[in-house]
């Protein structure tokens, strides 16, 4: 794999990627492994309130009221349990507080 222009913490974390990638798939395919790979996020609710934005779900909270807005919070980690629970995603949790892996299934190789 293409490393030379990553710095050394993100070489570190396609690393790992790329072995959990070959652990869950069973495969060392590079092209799958690249199509699949989602990315590398701090923890899986920084994951999910990543997702929660893109699907454009938090801007609904701008037609509330300021004092109301203030009490509510999307859970990233539930939001992004239950998509996985879906079958949307494949979420590799690093170990020692490293983060979270995601890869997209569909993108899986077939056995």
């Amino acid at each position: 794999m293409e490393t030379e222009q990553l710095s050394k913490q993100e070489r570190a974390a396609l690393d790992v990627a790329w072995h959990a990638y070959q652990l869950w798939t069973g495969s060392t395919d590079e092209t799958g492994f690249r199509r699949s790979y989602l990315g590398h996020y701090a923890s899986r609710d920084a994951f999910g309130q990543e997702l929660v934005h893109k699907l454009g779900a938090d801007s609904r909270l701008l037609h509330l009221p300021d004092w109301l807005r203030a009490y509510l919070r999307f859970d990233g980690e539930a939001v992004l349990r239950d998509f996985e629970a879906a079958g949307d995603f494949w979420v590799y949790d690093a170990p020692a507080e490293q983060g979270c892996f995601v890869f997209d299934p569909y993108e899986r190789p077939l056995p």
